[in-house]
């Protein structure tokens, strides 16, 4: 009986230890991207077996992420996402919630809202964090890879509760890049004719 009693202690302790090894590299890589300052990452993003690429730039919690097919704006309080097959733009004040699933920043410290970390199969160059849901999250579970040399995140993977997955992989990444206020705002004299839904 003991016996058992000391392997479960050991692989509590275990699990413990990874999962606290598992939350530094996502803190270490949260707050190395935040010291990049206002950066711009290229991106490929795959979803049900189409895939894009695009980029987004970002200075705190504004954004602008550019797939080619749709545009969106934030600039702290309004978002603007314009759909190219629709020719039209809609403008929202979205939620923190709802900011945060968009924002990169956000992936990082995704553990700390209804998550649990642990380490999982990384290669010689990546970590590899693995958060799955206790709650009814949107992801049941996430799969962060993280440069071990830079600690900047390499690809992020996203499995719905039904299944679907999202994989982002980060192809460029510049740091302490310069933008005006006006960058993340949707102007309307770069799209003439194109129809604005105002959803506030």
């Amino acid at each position: 009986m003991k016996k058992f009693v000391l392997i479960g202690m050991a692989m509590l302790l275990a699990l413990m230890v990874q999962a606290q090894d598992a939350t530094k590299i996502l803190d270490k890589s949260a707050a190395t991207l935040k010291s990049a300052g206002n950066v711009k990452i290229g991106f490929t993003i795959e979803v049900e077996g189409g895939s894009s690429n695009g980029y987004i730039k970002l200075q705190g919690q504004k954004f602008v992420i550019n797939m080619g097919s749709t545009i969106s704006w934030f600039d702290g309080k309004t978002m603007w996402t314009y759909v190219k097959a629709n020719d039209e733009v809609n403008v929202t004040e979205p939620t923190a919630n709802e900011v945060a699933k968009m924002n990169p920043y956000s992936f990082l410290s995704f553990y700390k809202n209804g998550y649990t970390a642990k380490m999982g199969t990384g290669t010689a160059k990546a970590y590899e964090v693995v958060l799955t849901s206790e709650e009814g999250n949107s992801f049941q579970k996430v799969v962060i890879r993280v440069n071990k040399s830079t600690y900047y995140p390499t690809s992020v993977r996203m499995i719905s509760a039904k299944g679907a997955e999202t994989y982002i992989r980060c192809n460029s990444l510049l740091k302490n890049q310069r933008y005006k206020a006006s960058t993340f705002q949707f102007k309307e004299k770069d799209y003439p004719g194109v129809d604005v839904i105002d959803l506030r």
